[in-house]
């Protein structure tokens, strides 16, 4: 059924993103992250007061197409014949296009629109990259992305406490509509748990935690607001009830200086002995059973989320064996409510099973590459003495996230992790056009002084 209403607020919310793609606008980094964050919130709203949900709601493309038109100022400049990226962004940025264009076509055909409902999350990491490399050198660019990142996760935060202490009407109307009532719980103040304007409270929870260790570890984030921020976003996470974005900052936080040659080691052992001192006072006062998930974090082995978790994840990998070219984008997740696939992925499985049931071995084994490649790259800024806050939160970013994919797939989405990555490429592409160029001018030095010598004798 068509909807005047939602076409008119897609519309809206698209509209600046295509006139800022055809400027090739830095600003549609920004954009893409508050519409990533606040798009489902809007669409609730609308949905409560068509008074149905709609499965197939056009504002549920918005970052599809915002960020979609990211990607295509990317591929337009990666298609250049004279092209600004260097080899190695532009290496990267084929093998990642390349398996995210083969689990499309896959996943098409298992699961129909299901696959273009999900397209989104994994084309976003191409302009994010490809964006991060391009403007990699534009220090006032990059710090106002940051800024912008770290506004829309304080955003998420805000209006999540309030969801959780009010629970707004569309809210209540979309948690019912979507059978989700069991999962996230009753739809009475302070009976759920916090999801917020994103899918579910997983999702809203890892992006929450990537706000946190942006603030906790990059000084003059929001300026005087950093700190306050923090302790919002922190409140606001341990809301969600999930213990995967709990680790992901802990232990992100915890390697920041042991990655990075001892960098940031005096506000890290600050927010350590904070931690210490004031966590347990704290946790006693969250409501709902954000404390009693929180204490489970050390005996989790015997907890059984985390048992029912390995068990899914042995199914995975086995039916992984009997589909080795994979399902798919689209074929598990929320993408399956839109059109039922042919072929399900284990749902609620791990992010290495679930990057394995979308790509298929090949894939698989090609997305780890892409892995590889990003941490060397990081690593040859490290081994150059590059002291730079943005590597140095990637590499934290990194093994936290490799340590949170035995939980949830945060790899698929507008994570902000995509776009420190790319400026890591532009960075050591930019190192490397320096030293060729410094070698070619010594061989040159060296062919005059020959040339002098020769004319002299």
């Amino acid at each position: 059924m068509f909807e005047i209403n939602t076409f008119i607020v897609a519309f809206l919310i698209c509209f600046p993103a295509v006139v800022m793609a055809s400027q090739k606008s830095t600003w549609l980094i920004d954009y893409l992250f508050f519409v990533v964050a606040l798009n489902r919130g809007v669409r609730r709203i609308v949905d409560y007061n068509n008074g149905y949900f709609n499965p197939l709601s056009l504002i549920s493309l918005t970052p599809i197409i915002v960020g979609g038109l990211a990607v295509l100022v990317v591929l337009v400049e990666l298609n250049r014949r004279d092209h600004q990226f260097g080899h190695r962004t532009a290496n990267i940025l084929y093998l990642y296009g390349g398996i995210v264009a083969y689990a499309f076509v896959i996943g098409f055909v298992n699961a129909k629109f299901g696959a273009v409902y999900a397209l989104g999350d994994y084309i976003a990491p191409i302009g994010l990259m490809g964006y991060g490399a391009l403007w990699s050198d534009d220090s006032a660019t990059v710090n106002r992305w940051c800024q912008s990142f770290a506004a829309s996760v304080l955003a998420v935060a805000v209006y999540g406490i309030w969801q959780f202490y009010t629970i707004p009407p569309w809210d209540a109307f979309w948690l019912v509509s979507v059978e989700m009532t069991g999962y996230m719980g009753t739809p009475e103040p302070t009976k759920m748990t916090l999801f917020s304007t994103m899918a579910e409270r997983g999702p809203v929870a890892l992006y929450l935690s990537g706000g946190l260790t942006l603030l906790a570890l990059r000084p003059q984030t929001l300026g005087w607001l950093r700190w306050p921020s923090a302790a919002v976003v922190l409140y606001a996470m341990l809301l969600t009830y999930s213990r995967t974005s709990v680790i992901f900052a802990g232990l992100a936080i915890i390697l920041y200086p042991m990655l990075n040659r001892g960098s940031g080691i005096a506000p890290v052992l600050a927010l350590s002995l904070l931690a210490l001192i004031g966590g347990p006072a704290l946790m006693s006062r969250m409501p709902g059973q954000a404390s009693a998930r929180v204490e489970t974090i050390g005996t989790i082995q015997d907890d059984g989320s985390f048992k029912g978790r390995i068990r899914l994840l042995g199914i995975a990998l086995r039916n992984s064996m009997s589909q080795p070219l994979g399902l798919g984008i689209g074929a598990g997740g929320l993408a399956s409510r839109v059109q039922k696939a042919s072929k399900t992925a284990v749902l609620d499985s791990t992010g290495y099973a679930d990057t394995l049931a979308t790509y298929g071995w090949i894939g698989f084994v090609i997305m780890m590459t892409v892995l590889y490649r990003l941490w060397r790259a990081s690593s040859d800024l490290v081994a150059w003495e590059m002291d730079d806050a943005n590597v140095c939160i990637f590499r934290a970013w990194f093994i936290a996230g490799m340590a949170a994919l035995f939980s949830g797939n945060w790899l698929a989405g507008a994570s902000f992790f995509w776009l420190l990555a790319g400026y890591c490429l532009g960075r050591v592409d930019a190192m490397e056009e320096e030293v060729d160029e410094e070698e070619e001018f010594d061989d040159e030095d060296g062919e005059d002084e020959g040339s002098r010598y020769a004319l002299d004798y």
